[in-house]
């Protein structure tokens, strides 16, 4: 097989990998909340714990990839981000699964980084577009966690034994693919950009405000679709994980054609048209009456959200200004910012008024990327 080749399986596994490593998860929520006996707004506050975790992380992560060279974070946080999701499976109390949700958190900057880094200096290497069916592999990765979960649960299997049995088995996986990558030690000739976290450069900053309503609404549906499904809609944890795998398996398909699409019309066309769609499934699935509204609104939810944020990465990566790793952590930054304190800020409100009508509350942040999206843009050729 060509190098270009298994660079790519390599890359696509690396993101499936990570997918299911935290999918796993989500369908368990229910199971954990149920065993800890905690209302929605004590699960809400640990579900905190994750972002701010993962918020801290940035701090680090790009320096850490400067230094160690994106294949080796790849390889050693992916093995390592999977492993950490079985310590919640241990929680004993709300605050020891808040203090395991912070850990886990502190390791996904790195590889969300170093996977896009990666991606991203593919596609320059060889002007092939690839980073959204990258992320197309994250979707089928998340659905295939939820259904492994949504299994588990089914079965009446225990949330410690399911991550005793799946997460070393991701970890170990996660580690091959990784060490898969092509070795990128990096250049001591190389400038690099001292200190930490920086704020985005003035060409990029607009930029990172597009995505940010997408991945909102995707860390709402992983953390609270299960719940809302069950405890307002009525569905048995199987047809929540149904629900769910539509979701991130309609995300999954439009990813896989968003980079020749965008090609075709234009990434801004592409974005806006996500948008809309994403609202229109966002309130189908929020006044679900039961399993086919369900099952349809997450459909056309995963179709909205599909490529807003991997076409929004590789613009990043593509600006002519910056290190590549520092434009994608400054625009992951922004979204991660929505994408991991949204899910808590939505248990919050569904405390106070259900969760559909936190769900359905979100409407509006799914269509103000067009009004920034002023003409169409293309990514710019760079150096790498």
């Amino acid at each position: 097989m060509p190098l270009p080749s298994r660079q790519r399986v390599a890359i696509k596994a690396a993101f499936g990998l990570n997918a299911l490593a935290i999918a796993v998860w989500f369908p368990r929520i229910p199971d954990v909340k149920a065993a800890l006996d905690v209302d929605l707004l004590t699960l809400s506050i640990c579900f905190f714990m994750l972002p701010l975790g993962t918020l801290a992380s940035f701090a680090y992560a790009a320096p850490l990839i400067e230094r160690l060279g994106a294949r080796r974070v790849v390889m050693i946080w992916g093995g390592l981000f999977a492993l950490l999701f079985i310590p919640p499976a241990f929680a004993w109390s709300a605050p020891a699964l808040g203090v395991t949700l912070f850990a886990a958190g502190l390791a996904i900057a790195p590889i969300e980084i170093g996977m896009n880094a990666k991606a991203s200096v593919f596609e320059h290497q060889t002007g092939r577009r690839i980073m959204t069916q990258c992320h197309a592999m994250w979707s089928f990765g998340a659905m295939g966690g939820a259904l492994i979960g949504g299994v588990f649960a089914e079965a009446g299997i225990g949330f410690l034994t399911q991550q005793l049995f799946v997460a070393p088995l991701l970890a170990g996986l996660a580690v091959l693919a990784g060490r898969a990558l092509e070795d990128d030690r990096p250049d001591a000739a190389a400038p690099h950009a001292g200190g930490h976290f920086a704020l985005p450069d003035r060409a990029i900053l607009w930029l990172c405000a597009v995505p940010i309503g997408a991945l909102l609404l995707e860390g709402a549906m992983m953390e609270w679709s299960a719940l809302y499904l069950q405890s307002e809609v009525g569905l048995t944890p199987g047809l929540a994980a149904a629900a769910f795998a539509a979701f991130s398996t309609a995300m999954g398909g439009a990813r896989l054609g968003g980079d020749w699409l965008a090609g075709q019309i234009g990434t801004t066309r592409v974005i806006r048209a996500s948008c809309y769609l994403a609202c229109g499934g966002l309130i189908a699935f929020a006044t679900a009456l039961g399993p086919i509204m369900a099952i349809v609104g997450a459909a056309l939810l995963g179709l909205g959200c599909a490529n807003i944020y991997p076409l929004s990465v590789s613009l990043a990566a593509a600006q002519p200004t910056g290190r590549v790793e520092r434009n994608i952590a400054a625009l992951t930054f922004a979204a991660f910012s929505a994408f991991l304190i949204g899910p808590p800020l939505i248990g919050l409100l569904g405390s106070a008024f259900g969760l559909g009508i936190a769900l359905l509350l979100l409407a509006p942040l799914t269509v103000y990327p067009p009004a920034l999206l002023v003409e169409d843009i293309h990514p710019k050729p760079r150096k790498v």
